[in-house]
């Protein structure tokens, strides 16, 4: 009877992250499909159907460039890769002894800083995220009020939002209404503390 209340109580203030799956199966002499669209923290599963044994190996040119390399076949039929979070946007990758015939494929990464499940350019696109600063990072996911970048919010950003109050277009314009005004004053004292 108590183990109803603490899981209930405890769903009120627990969210989840779901990473995906992704299937890509190695059959002849091809990955299908070709190009997978993942998020950072998804899991990308290969799996050997059939034909000659093969690789999973990232790079350009059939030329490992060293994030990736795994042998899939019929000894070792799966192999799975979680995506970082530093991943590039853009990993090719190709089965080294098939390269030359064809065998290549692409994974493309987007990103989820604030894990709501889409994709940080769908936020942005949607508008269900703000952009200021437009380097395509939804603004909660950042520390906007380090107006100094020293990675803290204290009295050296509060400093700069006074010292370029009244100003348009100004680096202290933390809301991005086009002026430092109380409302950057307000976003500095809100987010005081560490980034």
């Amino acid at each position: 009877m108590r183990i109803v209340p603490s899981i209930i109580f405890g769903s009120f203030f627990c969210t989840f992250a779901v990473a995906d799956v992704h299937i890509v199966n190695a059959s002849g002499m091809s990955f299908s499909p070709n190009t997978i669209n993942v998020t950072a923290g998804d899991t990308i599963r290969w799996q050997y159907i059939s034909g000659l044994n093969h690789t999973v190996t990232t790079g350009t040119n059939c030329l490992w460039d060293g994030l990736f390399h795994a042998s899939l076949a019929s000894f070792n039929p799966i192999v799975e890769w979680i995506v970082p979070e530093d991943a590039p946007s853009s990993i090719p990758y190709f089965c080294l002894p098939h390269c030359d015939d064809g065998m290549t494929a692409q994974i493309n990464v987007s990103f989820d800083c604030n894990a709501n499940g889409v994709a940080d350019n769908i936020d942005i696109k949607t508008g269900s995220s703000q952009d200021t600063n437009n380097d395509g990072i939804p603004d909660e996911c950042q520390c906007v009020a380090d107006v100094t970048g020293d990675a803290v919010v204290n009295v050296s950003d509060l400093l700069s939002v006074i010292d370029q109050w009244g100003q348009p277009n100004s680096p202290a314009d933390i809301s991005g209404d086009g002026i430092v005004n109380v409302t950057d004053l307000l976003e500095v004292v809100g987010s005081w503390g560490p980034c």
